[in-house]
This record gives structure tokens, sequence and C-alpha cells, in this order.
């Protein structure tokens, strides 16, 4: 049966009279925030209001026409398309198949109403019924009005309607009301009378919160007479603690279900996963009523915004929703397609209210979406850099999975405090004392004046990698590093001399044939860098008498 859909602004079940319960589909995929009301009209109710393609029309043609009359080239007979206007209506051999204002001139009302089985449309070996009486009353009609065709609804910016006469305006709370009251004239029904008290508390608390009132809620709520005791709870529960939270949590449901939330990877083991930042997120977008164009926005691209915030990157989270495995047997390749088909055809479903995904094996039999479009928005989605096989870590591999680090309120304190700490410290340590450069001065004059500076006799008899590396003191005193080659490491040489008042020390770091380029580093490229350089003094007659070793300044070659 046709579906007309009123979108509304709230609940129905704020209302305070009673009425035939509104059913929700059971998946509303691509609907935005809100509530909303599905109300059925009956064919009588439909014979009292202009037709439209895309309520009454599209459907029909959709369930009985498309498959061989509609975009998928491949499955199309006859060379006819009925879901263009431009196709439907073009001159054909004999008639066209559909001539606006003449149904009688019309090749599909002749195709749709024959006896002959050989012309019958939808032929028998298609599956599909014929139509019914009224089905072909509602198409000839269609035709005699002109055949307007309309895009498809998900590309048409939604209108405010007019307000409809009642014939008992007295009736009602809101605007959502007088179109309620509009569809129960149209049926010949009245409304039930008014709901009780106890009734409409409970209405209210379990379509806004999920939950029924407590006892002593439902109480303070039949005791207050005031008229404005319904309007003041309403407030109160999409404004106050708890409540507030818990309306965000349950109109947000349907949100995260059709954005495919879990906190497991779905795939394999279904190991889990530390996602639930982007569910707060929603969740906070819910209860703080972020405006609609502001929550798509971030969801769709949020890390693409010109200096995105963590909370906006954490928004674009929605994209990240999808399913991932670490089988071993597996094709990180074939994942890959996999992830970003799911992200195009969630986006479609969710943003368009298309079922984008059927355009990935063929041209889409029922909605406007070729093969080509549909790669062509894939390849965006295909866009970022991912692994097909993922580790299913509590903490992924940051190297090769996309992650990002969602500090609390007090972390971001915590970690502006230490920022400020390590930017001081290295602003002092960038900053010469004062008598450093006198010192320096003195320092180079008197060695200069000097005939020449003397090194002390030392000789190497210790040496130790933090890292693990292998510290072997060669013959002619150098010290060489082997073995595991950590990114960074600390060496502790030990160095044993009879010299006293020493001033200077001198680490050569020396090329080897055995590194790349025989350069002086084991990096791949031969690099190494020298980070810092701290020296302890330890008597050689009593070795528990030690002092650290202040160095003042340093140069290098």
């Amino acid at each position: 049966m046709p579906q007309h859909t009123t979108h509304c602004s709230a609940p129905t079940e704020f209302l305070d009279r009673s009425r035939p319960r509104l059913r929700r589909p059971a998946r509303a995929r691509g609907l935005p925030l809100g509530a909303f009301a599905l109300l059925l009209l009956s064919p009588l109710a439909q014979a009292q209001e202009a037709l439209r393609y895309d309520r009454d029309i599209r459907p029909l043609l959709a369930d009985r026409c498309f498959r061989c009359h509609g975009p998928d080239a491949a499955a199309r007979k006859a060379d006819l398309r009925l879901d263009l206007s431009e196709d439907a209506s073009a001159q054909r051999q004999g008639r066209p198949a559909i001539k606006p204002g003449e149904p009688d001139q019309s090749e599909l009302w002749h195709r749709i109403t024959t006896d002959d089985p050989d012309d019958a449309m939808p032929p028998a070996h298609s599956g599909r019924p014929p139509l019914s009486p009224e089905e072909q009353d509602r198409i000839r009609r269609w035709i005699e009005t002109g055949a307007v065709y309309e895009p498809h609804w998900s590309f048409v910016p939604p209108e405010r309607p007019a307000l409809p006469a009642s014939r008992d305006s007295a009736w009602g709370r809101s605007q959502i009301d007088a179109f309620v009251l509009d569809e129960l004239e149209q049926r010949g029904l009245q409304p039930n009378p008014t709901a009780t008290p106890e009734v409409l508390v409970r209405r209210l608390y379990l379509a806004l919160t999920g939950l029924p009132p407590t006892p002593d809620e439902t109480s303070a709520f039949t005791a207050d007479p005031s008229p404005a005791a319904y309007d003041l709870l309403v407030d109160r529960l999409l404004g106050e603690e708890p409540y507030r939270t818990r309306h965000a949590e349950h109109m947000s449901r349907p949100w995260l279900d059709a954005a495919r939330y879990a906190d497991t990877c779905g795939i394999h083991m279904d190991a889990g996963r530390q996602i639930w930042p982007w569910r707060d997120w929603v969740l906070r977008a819910y209860r703080d009523n972020r405006p609609f164009d502001q929550f798509v926005t971030e969801q769709i691209a949020g890390d693409l915004l010109p200096d995105a915030t963590i909370d906006q990157r954490v928004a674009s989270g929605f994209n990240r929703n999808h399913v991932t495995t670490d089988e071993g047997g597996a094709i990180s390749e074939e994942y890959l397609v996999e992830y970003a088909v799911d992200r195009t055809a969630t986006t479609g479903a969710v943003f368009l209210g298309l079922t984008l995904g059927c355009a990935r094996c063929h041209e889409h039999k029922y909605d406007p979406i070729s093969q080509d479009e549909f790669y062509s928005f894939y390849a965006y989605f295909n866009s970022i850099e991912e692994p097909g096989l993922y580790s299913q870590q509590g903490n992924p591999n940051r190297a090769f999975e996309p992650f990002l680090a969602v500090p609390n309120a007090e972390q971001v304190v915590a970690r502006q405090a230490l920022a400020a700490d390590l930017q001081a410290v290295q602003d002092e340590m960038a900053t010469p004392p004062p008598s450093e450069a006198a010192e320096q001065q003195t320092f180079i004059g008197d060695t200069r004046a000097s005939a020449e500076v003397h090194w002390a006799e030392s000789t190497p008899i210790a040496a130790e990698s933090a890292g693990g590396a292998t510290m072997s003191i060669l013959d002619d005193g150098s010290v060489k590093a082997s073995g595991a080659n950590p990114a960074k490491d600390t060496h502790q040489i030990r160095l044993a001399t009879q010299d006293t008042d020493l001033r200077l020390l001198c680490l050569e770091a020396m090329p080897d044939p055995d590194h790349a380029h025989g350069r002086v580093g084991r990096a791949p490229n031969g690099n190494a860098v020298l980070a810092s350089v701290e020296v302890t003094a330890i008597s050689t007659a009593d070795p528990t008498q030690q002092q650290k070793v202040d160095l003042i300044w340093a140069w290098a070659s």
C-alpha cells in the first residue's frame, strides 16, 4: 500500500489526546534526526488529493516495470526506460509508452490493461502480479493529469507544508495535531477522549527517555492540577539531568544502528575495539541539540575541516564503524575493497536515502545510480591508508592502522601542564648563562696561548649498552657497537687514566666499512645522532668517591 510520510518536530506521544497508535517502520535508514509518524492512506483518501509520482506512481513502476525498463542497461528490454520522462514519452514505432494527457494513446496503458497474454505487462513469466484495478486507475489518472515525473525524494529539499484547515480547530495542542486531525477527518474518524494523566505521563517518559516513570514521578505529575504541568514536564525531561542524557541515549539509538556502530570488529574473532568515543560524541550531539547541518558535516568529514579539533576528528569516526578482520587466510586487498564499499553504501543509505550498494555489481535497477557513479563515489572512500587485515589489539598498531588519541578533560589539562614544563626546560637549555661567552673566550685564548693541548693517556676498560647492543673494545682503543640496533640507545663507556685536573673531553665518531656507505652510524643510511653527553669522575683509589662533572659548553666539527 502506498505511504505518505509526515515529518514531526516531536514524537506523537507528546499530544494530550488519545488516538489510534501510529507505527514507525522497522528500519528507517537514511532518515535524519527527529521522530516521525507514518500514516497509511486508503485509496479513498488518496482520491481526494492530487496524485504524486514519487509517492503514488514510482512504487508501482519500480515493482512491476523497472526490472526490464529501468536504469539497468544490461537487463533493459525493447530499449525502453520508464524511469525517465524523456525516454518514456519519446516517439516510438506505433505510439509512445506514455503520452501525457492521453492514456488511450499510451502504450503503457494498453499493456497494463490488455487481456492478450502476449502483450500484457508485467508478463506472466516475470513473477510479478498484474496491477489491480485501483492501481490501474491510479496510472490512468496520473497520465491524464500530465504524467509529471518527480526527482527521487532524497534529491528534493524538504518544504514546510501549509497547515490543513480542520473543522475542529479547538482540538490539539500543536501544529502536528492539525495534520493528525486532518487525516482522521478524511477517514471519517473522531479523536478518542483525552487520556488519563497516568497514561499521558507514561507515554511521555517512554517517548523521551525510553523508560517508564517511577511511581513517585507518576504521582508527582498526577498530583499537579496545573494546565502547564505537561509542558513543564516536557521541558524538564528535555533539559534537566539525568533525563536529558537518557533522552539522548534513547533518541540516538536509531542513528547508531544506521551508522553500524559496535564496540567489536565484526569479523573472525569479533574482538573488541575502542571506538566508543565516537558513540559518546553522538550522545553529546543529541543531548546538546547540535544543529543538524553541523552534525552531518562533522560526521562525514570532520577530520577534513580546516584546523579540525579532536572533537571534529572524532565525529568523522562515522566512516570508521565498518567491520574489520584479522583472519590469517584473508586477502588484504579483498578486504580493503570491502571496507571502501561499506563506507560508500552506508553513506548513500544514511545521507542520500539510496541503496547505492546495488550498483556495485550492475547498473541500479530501481534507483538512478549507474555503476560508474558508484565507483566514482567509491574512489573517494578508497583514498585512506589502512590495512586490509587489522591487528585486533586493544591499542592498534599506530604505524599502519588509523589511530587517534582522545584524552579526556583531565588529561588535556595534565598534558598542557607537561607541555608547558617541557617548553620551559627546553628554553632554559637553549639559553646560555650570561657568563658562558666570556668563559669560552677566556678558555680559547688560554688554549691558543699554550704550546699545545695535552691529551691525557686513557684506556677504555668497560663499555655497556642499555638497549642490548654488543659493545666491543678494539685493539686501537676504540669501541664498536654491533648486534642489536635499537632506534635509541644509551652507551656507557668507562675510561681509566692517572691524569688529574682534566678540562676537555673529545668523542670521535669513526667511519666503519661495515656501515652503510662506510659512514659512522648503523642506520640504513649510515646516520648517527648524538643527543647528549654526561661525565662522572670516579676515584681510582676509592671507587665509592664519585662526582658528576658539569659541562659548560661544547662544539662539533
